[in-house]
């Protein structure tokens, strides 16, 4: 099992960050539980986090955000999972024979919605890192890197998990028609509660 929390920092959890995701605040105390669960049980996870540069092509569409060096840019449970971190660069490579290693929490810069545009990441998917793994996916936001991540994972072999409550969308109209993209593509969805009760039962 792996857990993907994607990009939970504060311009997007936080109702005062620069490109806030409308409900966010709704969802954090579910997003910490997951990540307790994850120490407690020593639960690879892998952390995306949207780190952008000012001149980034992005801020085309979206209002600067997530800066790298600012207090947006950074996760709203910094200490969580509270595991061995490694923090991997957007450009980094993966080594040969790399793995995602249980017990390890990956720190993943990205730039675009995709977190597979990670080179490391989109390396150890291309290696079969992912293939028939179960990977339990919360987040923000749903109708942009959530379900892009969801893809890219059900892409890679992974049996993918949503955590219905524990993730939030940008518009009520393209939040559901991601939804329904990720139902389709098979991806499944479960709430916190009955997660964490299956997981206190293994």
């Amino acid at each position: 099992m792996i857990f993907i929390d994607i990009d939970t920092q504060r311009d997007f959890m936080n109702e005062d960050g620069a490109l806030y995701v409308p409900g966010a605040t709704t969802v954090r105390d579910n997003i910490e539980r997951l990540l307790r669960a994850a120490t407690e049980r020593g639960i690879a996870t892998i952390s995306t986090r949207c780190a952008h540069d000012f001149d980034d092509d992005e801020f085309e569409i979206f209002p600067p955000h997530c800066i790298k060096g600012t207090p947006g840019a950074e996760r709203i449970f910094p200490d969580l999972p509270a595991l061995p971190r490694r923090e991997i660069s957007a450009d980094t490579q993966a080594e040969p024979g790399a793995t995602i290693e249980t017990g390890t929490h990956y720190v993943i810069d990205k730039k675009v919605f995709d977190p597979f545009s990670n080179a490391w990441l989109d390396g150890l998917r291309e290696d079969g890192s992912f293939r028939q793994k179960e990977c339990i996916l919360f987040g923000v936001a749903t109708d942009y890197c959530v379900i892009a991540g969801g893809l890219g994972l059900v892409k890679g072999g992974a049996g993918v998990l949503v955590v219905e409550d524990a993730i939030r969308g940008v518009a009520p109209e393209t939040t559901e028609a991601a939804i329904e993209q990720l139902r389709a593509s098979g991806v499944d969805f479960i709430s916190t509660a009955n997660l964490l009760a299956r997981l206190r039962s293994e």
